[in-house]
């Protein structure tokens, strides 16, 4: 237990627009509802979504609404970085209902859109505007064009494919493909923990278009998890494959297979020591070689490999070695033709950039300090971008400040060092093909996301897109950033959000919102940290409060690695280290706090309501892990080793056997069809409660899986929460 917190003074005060005092004569401001936060994008539009530069161009693509139309992405947008005008590509008015415009990819010479719709591909000319449907399959699925974009291989019912665009003809390359067997596909557990693109595709082309090599899983040893479908006459049974900790994993080998006649050529069998290939992969320039990453099963080893096929010659240049675990699984990008390789590695305690040679041989380090190179939150953009040309790599980090993302680059060389993006907040970057611009979406927690186009020194050319909102017309509370020293003297960020008409001279309840996880960061200078359910509540008298424990993001290794075989119970301090100086402020009602989460934020929720029972008057918890031994093994192992190894850790973890703890008013969330944190972990922790007689609420969401979707039913769940709080605080 936590006897003293130093109380710090707030840090940053950062006031969200719209919640000054009414003038005279000005309109009144709105009200938030649940309906409202529900359609948030009618207060700040959602912008441009999946962007793209055009190969070999200044030209910067885009999925977004028409002007003046809401709801799902109506129009592809090209942007020109040298003239500055804006034209729609391909509209959905214009394009077949069919097609998902938010699926397209460029061809390699920039001239054809390939896009996907309901099982199928398109191709859209450019320049002719037309737009023809490349095959009637159904099932087609991770299409990618090969490197000379007169082909297009994709999947089917987990097996390879390639079409000839001239012809229409198509070749399959692989069999064996099953409900078992993917080929150049990733399982559920693959593309949930070791994937770090969205991307379900496992397989790539070999620069000289000749081959591709492709990963393959076998799920057969994997234990089946059964799933429900309960809103049919008859119900209906779905085995997913699903390890658990300690059980059989997919088994993984990496093939190669000759487009031309489809006969496989190689194969790379995991060796004694090696559990999983990192399913991002590449070929080296010179298509003699691929490229790709082992992981023990502990996650503590990782060694880069260079795989020749013709001659079975593995050579492995790096080898990463952690007594925790390993975060990255980038493959290294290539430079110098190939004689020269850039790396991700954490080894010093911070995610940081190296260049080898060819052979392993350590050239530079071309970034060092207390602080780290962090991933974009574009789809498929590595963390780091090269322009070889002009000779820099160009990255976002938690330097200066890990709450928000900064643009930085570094020559080649190791010189040249210096940041680019000015403005306090987050940064992302997508470079342009010839290193002459980049595209900075950027956002704080006081300026919603905007698109702007920089020249590659970081001098501001122009503003691409900044979306109209009605920020305006609402009366929003203010959102504080803090900083709260733990028990142990380690400094703790966390934010405070005030009512719109906050009287310091009045007690207010409070909710805690919490997360907890590793590789997840809450407290960040960036629009969406303070959440629409944050502002409800706000409006109707809360306080709520949010603080990154020891175990999250952007704090680096030693910060995030405190948690390791014990998870649950530093996360919990450190928490309860924020709830004291939650206490100190004369303007909270130490009798009426509130906390909930979902997902890590779920367990966190009941692990603190058993573990701290007389803290919280109530809690909520969606999605909630209540036994470490019902989730998957990649994750689970990462952070607490088999059950086996680690009997006492995951016991000591377990909001199921303190159950009996638990004294505050409690709602479950849990959605029927989740396949990622299983209704398995509500169902014994409601077992638990049973035994120990004691009364809970329980809210089922009949299918819907870990992330709830749909407005009825994002619309219900926002309803419940909100209701359970202002009911029980």
């Amino acid at each position: 237990m936590i006897r003293h917190v130093k109380r710090l003074g707030v840090v940053l005060i950062l006031l969200i627009p719209g919640i000054a005092s009414r003038a005279p004569g000005q309109p009144a401001k709105k009200n938030l509802t649940v309906e409202i936060i529900t359609h948030p994008d009618r207060i700040v539009p959602t912008g441009p979504q999946h962007v793209s530069w055009r190969p070999h161009t200044d030209q910067l693509s885009f999925v977004e609404n028409e002007q003046g139309r809401e709801g799902t992405p109506s129009a592809i947008w090209l942007y020109d970085a040298q003239t500055r005008s804006k034209q729609i590509l391909l509209s959905a008015e214009k394009a077949d209902s069919r097609l998902d415009l938010s699926s397209y990819q460029w061809s390699p010479a920039g001239d054809r859109l390939l896009i996907e719709g309901e099982g199928n591909l398109w191709l859209f000319d450019v320049k002719a505007k037309h737009l023809r449907r490349l095959t009637q399959l159904s099932e087609a699925r991770a299409p990618a064009f090969s490197p000379s974009g007169d082909r297009i291989a994709f999947t089917r019912k987990n097996d390879i494919y390639v079409l000839e665009i001239a012809t229409g003809k198509i070749r399959r390359l692989t069999s064996g493909g099953s409900a078992t067997v993917l080929n150049g596909m990733l399982d559920w557990v693959y593309k949930e923990e070791l994937a770090y693109r969205a991307t379900s595709q496992a397989y790539v082309w070999s620069p000289d278009g000749k081959e591709i090599a492709y990963l393959r899983l076998d799920d057969g040893p994997v234990p089946r998890y059964p799933l429900t479908n309960f809103l049919h006459t008859h119900a209906t049974l779905f085995d997913q494959r699903f390890p658990q900790p300690g059980d059989l994993n997919p088994v993984a080998s990496l093939h190669i297979v000759r487009v031309a006649n489809g006969h496989e050529t190689a194969a790379y069998k995991l060796q004694a020591g090696e559990e999983y290939v990192a399913p991002v992969f590449l070929w080296t320039p010179d298509s003699k070689a691929v490229c790709f990453l082992t992981l023990n099963r502990e996650q503590t080893q990782e060694a880069v490999h260079f795989w020749n096929p013709v001659t079975g010659a593995d050579a492995r240049p790096v080898v990463e070695k952690d007594p925790h675990w390993i975060n990255n699984v980038e493959p290294p990008q290539f430079v110098e033709q190939g004689r020269q390789f850039l790396w991700l590695s954490e080894r010093d305690g911070w995610i940081h950039l190296y260049l080898y040679n060819r052979d392993g041989r350590l050239l530079k380090k071309l970034t060092q300090g207390d602080w780290m190179i962090d991933h974009p939150v574009f789809e498929d953009v590595p963390s780091f971008q090269t322009d070889e040309k002009g000779g820099w790599v160009y990255f976002e980090s938690t330097k200066p400040d890990p709450r928000g993302r900064q643009i930085f680059r570094v020559r080649l060389d190791g010189s040249g060092f210096q940041r680019l993006s000015k403005q306090a907040g987050t940064h992302d970057l997508s470079l342009s093909p010839d290193g002459r611009f980049f595209a900075d979406h950027f956002s704080s927690i006081t300026i919603p996301p905007e698109w702007r186009l920089m020249k590659s020194d970081g001098s501001f050319v122009t503003t691409i897109d900044r979306p109209e909102n009605h920020l305006a017309e609402y009366a929003l509370g203010r959102t504080d950033f803090i900083s709260v020293k733990a028990n142990d003297g380690r400094t703790l960020y966390a934010r405070l959000v005030k009512p719109p008409d906050f009287d310091p001279h009045k007690k207010y309840p409070v909710i805690v919102y919490v997360y907890g996880g590793p590789h997840f960061q809450m407290i960040r200078n960036q629009w969406g940290t303070t959440s629409w359910l944050d502002q409800l509540f706000a409006e109707h008298g809360f306080l709520v409060w949010s603080l990154d424990n020891r175990g999250s993001w952007g704090r680096g290794h030693a910060f995030e690695t405190v948690v390791f075989k014990n998870l649950g119970k530093h996360e919990l301090q450190d928490q309860l280290s924020g709830v004291s100086y939650l206490k100190s402020l004369p303007y909270v009602d130490p009798n009426r706090m509130g906390i909930w989460g979902w997902s890590y934020g779920g367990y966190m929720t009941l692990y603190t309501l058993t573990h701290a029972p007389d803290v919280f008057k109530c809690g909520i918890a969606g999605a909630p892990v209540t036994d470490w031994h019902f989730y998957d093994s990649i994750y689970t192992e990462r952070y607490m080793r088999t059950p086996q190894e680690n009997p006492s850790g995951y016991d000591e973890s377990s909001p199921v056997n303190a159950a009996g703890n638990l004294k505050a008013k409690l709602l479950l969330i849990h959605g029927v069809a989740d396949d990622n944190v299983h209704m398995q972990n509500t169902i014994n922790f409601i077992q638990a409660l049973i035994q120990a007689k004691i009364p809970y609420q329980l809210y089922l969401q009949p299918g819907q899986k870990h992330g709830f979707e749909g407005d009825v039913s994002i619309l219900y769940r926002n309803m419940r929460i909100f209701d359970f709080f202002m009911h029980n605080l």
